[in-house]
């Protein structure tokens, strides 16, 4: 943690026993073992915090793009449903426009439909 050898350690120990005594040195090294306990759990604590949170932030991007993804997903499968639509009644009008064969040969109807058209949309407009 600290970074210390033991000779560095051994020194420290022979300055403590000097100045504080055989008496009070094992209740000194208790206390100072205590707290740096207290220290490597304070900061064990913290860092498994900020990698909750590390880790929290990642989900929500996750989720985030996981969303995106079926949202352009949906809009594609209705915009592929909207094209189909379209192209449906384009065929139907179209159908719809062709000559029809009489017995007695081929007769255009594409004047009475507009007609049919105009009239729908005066009955319709009037509601």
């Amino acid at each position: 943690m600290f970074d210390m050898s033991f000779l560095e350690l051994v020194v420290i120990g022979i300055v403590a026993l000097l100045v504080l005594g055989p008496e009070r040195l094992p209740g000194a090294i208790r206390t100072v073992s205590l707290y740096v306990g207290r220290m490597k759990r304070g900061f064990n604590k913290l860092r498994f915090e900020i990698e909750d949170e590390i880790n929290a932030s990642e989900v929500k991007i996750k989720l985030k793009s996981d969303a995106i993804s079926r949202i352009d997903e949906d809009l594609a499968a209705l915009k592929k449903n909207i094209t189909s639509t379209i192209n449906n009644a384009n065929t139907s009008e179209e159908q719809r426009n062709t000559p029809i064969e009489t017995n007695n040969g081929v007769e255009d109807t594409s004047s009475t439909r507009s007609h049919d058209k105009q009239s729908l949309a005066i009955d319709t407009h009037n509601l």
